[in-house]
């Protein structure tokens, strides 16, 4: 009976102060294919996204320092590397490292996006930068949903 009640009060405010749809969706990143060579390890990455922000880092490694800056403007970026050598990853790091949830009205601004570059080293010494743009990565729906929203009555 609560919930009832719960649910007819939620309905009337909003009916009450206007609703509009709005878009939710929750994507799980991977980076299927780095081309690593030899004995490469990674040992860095550096993540840039348009119209979109991190909303879950499931495996923070250890001896990892993990920098994410979620800017209210829906550009984010997401920074990290190895304290010392023994913490440097392979490639298996990247699958389903990332959630990130998508701006609501990025279909109609600025499309979402993501690019970056991963650092690899094989001796510790010398670098070498990967660059990825958005078709490297591989992106999995887990919400993908409408849903009301209350909106600012416009008077």
């Amino acid at each position: 009976m609560k919930r009832a009640c719960f649910a007819v009060a939620i309905t009337a405010m909003l009916l009450l102060f206007g609703n509009v749809v709005g878009y939710c969706q929750i994507l799980s990143v991977s980076i299927p294919a780095l081309h690593l060579t030899g004995k490469e390890r990674i040992v860095g990455f550096e993540f840039h996204l348009r119209s979109g922000m991190i909303a879950r880092l499931p495996n923070v490694p250890y001896g990892w320092s993990i920098s994410i800056d979620n800017d209210p403007s829906w550009n984010t970026t997401i920074s990290g590397s190895i304290a010392v050598g023994a913490a440097a990853v392979d490639p298996d790091f990247f699958h389903d490292f990332l959630t990130v949830e998508v701006e609501d009205n990025s279909f109609k601004h600025l499309p979402f996006d993501l690019q970056g570059e991963v650092f690899v080293t094989e001796d510790f010494v010398a670098n070498r930068r990967i660059k990825l743009v958005y078709k490297d990565f591989v992106f999995k729906t887990v919400i993908d949903k409408m849903s009301v929203v209350q909106k600012n009555r416009e008077q």
